[in-house]
């Protein structure tokens, strides 16, 4: 008997055309209809091999009824019938979820089928997939992030009936109890499920838990070590990371014993990107200089988001003594190898790399908040990794729609906090999208994550700081509804600029916590006179360049203007059209969004002098809006 799923759709196909346009309504009605009442279907009676089934004890949610957030780990593993010291349950739940490579091949064979073009074998794929149980829940997640449309619904449709419980909280929950716990075969059943992490920030929890498993009974686990030759490139670079870090910084090479088989493994590593992220690793923690030569001589391989991981390095490390020259344009990026290569055999081997305090300012990931300017209310937040990839997507049609995002910001627990000025909300979200918290403000328009974990908030007619508890500290109100944008000063003082055309339409205050008759209270005042800047009639996201320049997108321009005694002095500009979000780069380029540029809205990153170095276009008919690199 054919399932819901598949009647419905046959049924849709045998409509004629005359009247499918005549009742489309009532198909889509009862499309809506029996979506809700889709059940999971049973699983087969010769499972995948060695695909362990799921012990998640009763089933306690009814078909179609969506997983709930956990407030805490224990809460998470309640959901699942789980205890935080009950190793062997924890055990058995993840290698329930873990695939072995010829299953993995199998299910990733699958899921592409969701966007056949034949569509009984989509049908088909969507109902072969559920025969993996709890073990397809990784690669489902990352299938929501497919470009193909069609691959992202059939796999949100089939989450949405297999997921009864939490299992991103779930399998955090349960990385971080057994490294409380440390079972000997902790570290191995790890690294098995890493590469069907359900997301990035489960795959970090594992990445970092399998850190603190590397060493057993004074020895390097045996499973890590193995995992150096793994034909899964996950697996090799968590290896890689977990045999090197974590250990006393003044030993710098951690596990003696590993040390010299972690080299071996990684000057052979095929893959660019984890040769990269290896070697990086173990320059910044062991300190020695022989890394540093082979760094530089992946420049022109590397994608451009590592080139800043590196390039920031570099500049730190050679100071004022540093080579004139700039990680430009493609072709310009041998040169800059073999000028860098020159000075380090030359100045950088001789300086002190143990002694010296790197303070990285890039991670080499870039939000970018799209805008769907065909009327479809599509907006999206798409993050790319370092590698260019894109590592998550929030928003899009349907459940948990963004309304009006106009800034995103990632907050230390992995999550997004986003502004939503449509809404007149912030809504804190996971990576796939599911809000997780919402806070109603009216209007806000750009947001600073602070380093206490506060949030300061720029609103169309006021500007608001909550402490890291979502607590309100205080907020500084306008009577017009003018503020287009704002940013936080490096001396803590806040810029806002209005839509002003007459007079100063940049203002400055500040605001401190006082303490008078031992009562404790928040003064909040002007810094100075308002400044007339150029014609800013966009809502956008500006930057603070030092405590007395701003850096501001104008009606056909980007400027950077210096502020010193009420006075203004314009230091820098980029002529383009209709900029909406800069960002001043550490390497003192310039990142700015160009919304109407192109097909997709443009993200540019310029050099001084104005030449583009790396550009992004969004895709799927939307238009970049906002972007900024941390």
């Amino acid at each position: 008997m054919d399932s819901p799923v598949l009647s419905a759709e046959i049924a849709m196909r045998r409509i004629g055309l005359t009247f499918a346009f005549t009742v489309p309504l009532l198909v889509m009605s009862f499309l809506t209809a029996i979506a809700d009442e889709l059940p999971v279907p049973a699983q087969p009676v010769d499972p995948p091999a060695k695909v362990v089934k799921a012990k998640l004890g009763k089933a306690k949610a009814k078909a179609g009824a969506q997983p709930v957030f956990a407030a805490n780990d224990a809460d998470a593993l309640k959901q699942a019938n789980l205890s935080a010291d009950d190793a062997k349950s924890l055990i058995d739940y993840l290698k329930s979820r873990t695939l072995n490579d010829i299953d993995q091949t199998k299910i990733e064979d699958v899921i592409k089928k969701f966007g056949a073009d034949d569509f009984d074998e989509r049908v088909k794929a969507t109902e072969e997939v559920v025969k993996f149980g709890t073990a397809a829940i990784g690669p489902l997640k990352a299938a929501e992030r497919d470009s193909d449309p069609e691959v992202a619904y059939r796999a949100r449709l089939t989450l949405k009936h297999m997921e009864k419980v939490p299992h991103s909280q779930v399998s955090s929950a349960a990385v971080r109890a057994l490294v409380k716990l440390k079972p000997k075969e902790a570290a191995a059943v790890l690294i098995g499920f890493l590469p069907m992490a359900d997301s990035d920030e489960v795959a970090d929890d594992i990445r970092t838990a399998l850190v603190a498993l590397a060493v057993l009974d004074g020895k390097p686990d045996p499973a890590i070590v193995a995992a150096l030759e793994d034909k899964n490139v996950t697996r090799r670079l968590a290896a890689y990371v977990a045999l090197t870090e974590g250990g006393n910084p003044a030993e710098r090479i951690r596990i003696k014993e590993a040390f010299p088989l972690v080299k071996a493994a990684v000057r052979k590593e095929a893959d660019t990107d984890a040769k990269f992220r290896a070697l990086f690793s173990l320059m910044l923690t062991t300190r020695e200089g022989e890394f540093v030569p082979d760094l530089i001589e992946m420049i022109p391989k590397l994608p451009r988001g590592r080139i800043w991981q590196i390039e920031e390095f570099l500049l730190q490390y050679a100071g004022a003594g540093k080579p004139d020259v700039r990680f430009g344009k493609d072709d310009q990026l041998t040169k800059a190898k073999d000028a860098w290569a020159a000075w380090w055999a030359k100045t950088g081997s001789k300086q002190d790399l143990v002694k010296f305090a790197f303070k990285p300012r890039i991670t080499g990931y870039t939000d970018i908040v799209e805008y769907d300017q065909r009327g479809y209310g599509m907006y999206r937040v798409v993050t790319l990794g370092p590698d260019l990839k894109e590592k998550a997507k929030v928003g899009g049609t349907g459940v948990n729609q963004l309304q009006y995002p106009t800034d995103a910001k990632k907050l230390a627990n992995g999550n997004y906090i986003i502004s939503e000025m449509n809404a007149s909300r912030l809504t804190e979200r996971d990576s796939t999208g599911k809000i997780i918290k919402t806070t109603n403000v009216a209007a806000p328009l750009c947001l600073e994550v602070l380093p206490d974990g506060g949030l300061i908030v720029i609103c169309r007619n006021q500007i608001i700081q909550y402490d890291k508890d979502g607590k309100q500290l205080w907020t500084h109100q306008r009577q017009q509804y003018d503020i287009m944008t704002g940013c936080r000063m490096p001396g803590g003082d806040i810029v806002f600029v209005t839509n002003t055309f007459q007079g100063g339409n940049c203002f400055r205050i500040s605001a401190k916590e006082i303490e008078k008759d031992g009562n404790k209270s928040w003064e909040v005042k002007a810094v100075g006179k308002p400044v007339a800047l150029g014609r800013v009639q966009q809502y956008q996201s500006i930057d603070a360049t030092a405590d007395d320049k701003i850096l501001v997108c104008e009606f056909n321009r980007v400027a950077e203007y210096e502020i010193k005694d009420d006075k203004v002095k314009e230091v820098w500009k980029y002529e383009s059209n209709n900029p909406t979000s800069c960002q001043r780069l550490p390497n003192g380029n310039t990142l700015v969004t160009l919304i109407n540029n192109g097909n997709g809205g443009k993200v540019l990153e310029i050099e001084p002098n104005g030449d583009v170095v790396w550009e992004y276009e969004s895709k799927d008919g939307l238009r970049a809006a906002r972007a900024y690199r941390r």
